[in-house]
């Protein structure tokens, strides 16, 4: 595996740390929830074949910046703002953004700020309101963490901040959800060339929730596989990587 260089941001919530790998046309990869890049590592190694790609760290998430307010019904926003501000410093070409899962919702929400800055956007395995049932599965999912897992996320965001995320990001989707907030305003008029991904028994990702979405983005391409999971990009790698390929090919 090529080495992946780290880099850093400044941004208007903190820095943002990040990992390079590849040359030529820019790709910035963001992960979901309490994941960082360095666990998006074989996934950004795959997208490299397109161009030199920036994966970053969320807020709160590995060695990037934990502000104030962050979790709180502000978190996508914020989260968005940050990736936002990480595109306006790719100066060079046209960007392509790729989103997993909050991840997603951020780089649409970064879209929305700087669309002229953006070739195309791949959302894999988002939504636009957070509601209790997707709470409730972002809830197990952290309570069943295997041991080794848990003690994977301590070594990723420090032993003492793991329980703080952890517990925060829970805070954040259940402030979500009890304000009914649009996590993604505007969806509507984003223009860019969109991949949209969504697997049909993704439980953080409901069909319900992937309609509404593709209702939002009707011109968008649309990759579904009706027996995948969360995120297309790694129940279906091979799928997911022929798809961003073919939209990319399109929009040179």
């Amino acid at each position: 595996m090529a080495p992946h260089v780290p880099v850093e941001y400044h941004t208007r919530h903190g820095l943002v740390a990040a990992e390079q790998i590849g040359s030529g046309p820019p790709l910035i990869l963001m992960h979901g929830n309490t994941m960082t890049a360095a666990s998006q590592r074989r996934l950004a190694q795959r997208l490299a074949v397109h161009g030199r790609v920036t994966s970053v760290d969320l807020l709160g998430h590995g060695g990037s910046a934990r502000p104030a307010g962050l979790f709180s019904h502000a978190y996508v926003r914020m989260q968005g703002e940050a990736v936002a501000d990480v595109l306006a410093q790719h100066d060079d070409a046209p960007v392509v953004l790729v989103g997993m899962s909050i991840g997603g919702m951020a780089a649409a929400n970064a879209a929305l700020v700087h669309p002229g800055r953006v070739r195309a956007l791949v959302l894999d395995g988002i939504v636009r309101h957070i509601d209790a049932p997707i709470v409730a599965v972002h809830r197990q999912q952290l309570a069943a963490l295997a041991p080794e897992w848990q003690r994977a996320m301590a070594r990723a965001h420090g032993a003492d901040w793991w329980p703080v995320l952890a517990d925060g990001v829970i805070t954040a989707m259940t402030a979500l959800a009890t304000s009914r907030a649009d996590a993604i305003p505007g969806l509507e008029s984003l223009a860019v060339p969109v991949l949209l991904c969504q697997g049909g028994a993704d439980p953080f990702c409901p069909p319900e929730h992937h309609r509404a979405i593709a209702a939002a983005l009707p011109h968008a391409q649309q990759l579904f596989c009706a027996t995948a999971g969360h995120l297309l990009a790694w129940q279906s790698a091979a799928t997911f990587d022929a798809a961003v390929a073919a939209l990319l090919a399109a929009h040179p």
